[in-house]
């Protein structure tokens, strides 16, 4: 039989459209399942947390291969909650933004989320330098390391990329820290901060006039009432792993369309989080509800195939976000100035920054949660979380944290803490490229690349 297409929906009444996951149908019954043909497409995760680490908190403890990412002796380390996923991870120490140094920009925030993910020098916009050396309405140089994944990936699925934001707002007076992904130079990729507009654009619309989102909202009683006929022809063509898997994705939209919908949050039993509509989504004390929700929605939209790049923006560069969970009522920005002289508010920081290694484990969690043919999403997704700084207090471009994370098929050696010396970030985006098949020598500012970054794999 034909392999099912991978661009295979669900099509209902109203221009509903459900997307399928990666189904073992979808691959040739002369191929094996491990044939480059029939793998399971790759994907690029970009998961940003801003301000800063305390490095001597985040730094594991060991040797390369045989490390701890806590101390017994010196417990509550940032990474800790990683500890679970250790072996899929590539913990990356000493990596510096050395495309810093070279072109237009004072602000130390500026500088660092601009130069974060597109590695080259910024660009001043018409009102030239403001207020404390920002560019105010300036622009990162050119395109940022997801939208280069995506040239290479992104081609055969509904949606090239799609951005995802929490509390990422934009600052009309400091545009550059608020923004992460770029095209080119003032092609700017903003990030949708609210859930169930994001539910309505990824997975609802599909095509879909944005005029008749609300009356489509209101005909439908659920996504998955509409398609059941087309669900049960497609039913009957399906293998048994296939069938468990397909009912075990269309049951996990259902949840999430349900807690979008349930005025009193989760159905019981239901872990993903409440009504977007009543709950604010810039409000700050909804920010550990509304990102849990955007990496529901990012796991699902993956998994269907309607994007093989996303990126999560937790908040911007300067976070005006407080911690009032955490038990903390000073801003994230203001904290990440303070740590280097008060003891409190240094664990304050770490406490934060612990916090965003629960995100970014909850995030690996969805992942590996995900079947597909004898792995998991994870294992055919590569995760990398980013920061603009080093130290948060002196906005350093040294020792910035990155952390790695699945194994690409198996092509990223991970379980380890690699540790560097004088090496660029644009070496990184290099490896990465070459990882996803695309075969630059550079990224970003050529000045400073020194090849593909060595021993990822």
């Amino acid at each position: 039989m034909k392999p099912l297409s991978r661009r295979t929906v669900l099509r209902g009444a109203g221009g509903i459209a459900v997307a399928l996951p990666f189904l073992e149908a979808m691959v040739g019954r002369t191929r094996t399942i491990h044939a480059a043909e029939g793998d399971p497409p790759p994907r690029f995760i970009v998961f940003f947390s801003a301000n800063g680490t305390i490095e001597e908190r985040w730094r594991p403890v060991g040797t390369q291969q045989d490390f701890l990412l806590d101390d017994p002796s010196d417990p509550g380390r940032i990474l800790a909650p990683l500890e679970a996923f250790k072996d899929r991870l590539i913990v990356l120490d000493g990596l510096d933004m050395q495309s810093r140094n070279y072109g237009p920009g004072g602000n130390g925030h500026d500088l660092g989320m601009g130069h974060m993910l597109t590695a080259t020098d910024l660009v001043v916009g018409p009102s030239g330098v403001g207020e404390f050396s920002h560019l105010p309405d300036g622009s990162a140089g050119g395109p940022s390391i997801d939208q280069v994944v995506a040239n290479t990936i992104g081609s055969e699925t509904a949606f090239r990329s799609i951005e995802f934001g929490v509390k990422a707002q934009l600052d009309l007076a400091r545009q550059i820290t608020s923004r992460m992904c770029y095209r080119a130079p003032f092609e700017v990729l903003p990030p949708e901060n609210d859930p169930r507009a994001a539910f309505d654009s990824f997975f609802l619309q599909l095509g879909a006039d944005p005029s008749e989102l609300a009356a489509l909202r209101t005909r439908r009683h659920s996504v998955l009432d509409r398609v059941k006929e087309d669900f049960a022809a497609l039913d009957a063509k399906l293998g048994g792993n296939d069938r468990l898997k397909l009912e075990a994705h269309l049951q996990a939209i259902r949840e999430v369309e349900q807690s979008l919908d349930a005025e009193g949050g989760p159905l019981p039993g239901c872990t993903l989080p409440g009504e977007p509509g009543a709950l604010d989504p810039l409000a700050n004390d909804n920010y550990p509800e509304v990102g849990r929700l955007q990496m529901d929605l990012m796991t699902m939209a993956l998994t269907c195939d309607i994007t093989r790049v996303s990126s999560l923006q937790w908040s911007t560069a300067q976070s005006g976000v407080r911690f009032s969970w955490l038990g903390q009522s000073n801003s994230h920005h203001s904290l990440s100035h303070e740590a280097d002289n008060d003891p409190a508010s240094r664990a304050q920081l770490t406490a934060i920054n612990n916090w965003y290694a629960e995100q970014f484990a909850y995030l690996l969690g969805k992942l590996a949660a995900q079947p597909e043919l004898d792995g998991s999403l994870l294992d055919n997704t590569v995760v990398l979380w980013v920061n603009e700084q080093g130290n948060g207090d002196t906005h350093s471009k040294t020792e910035i944290p990155f952390v790695l994370a699945g194994n690409y098929a198996g092509q990223l050696d991970t379980g380890r803490w690699l540790q560097y010396t004088d090496r660029s970030h644009n070496d990184l985006y290099v490896a990465l490229l070459n990882l996803f098949g695309n075969d630059a020598l550079s990224f970003g500012n050529p000045q400073v690349n020194g090849g593909p970054l060595e021993n990822l794999g």
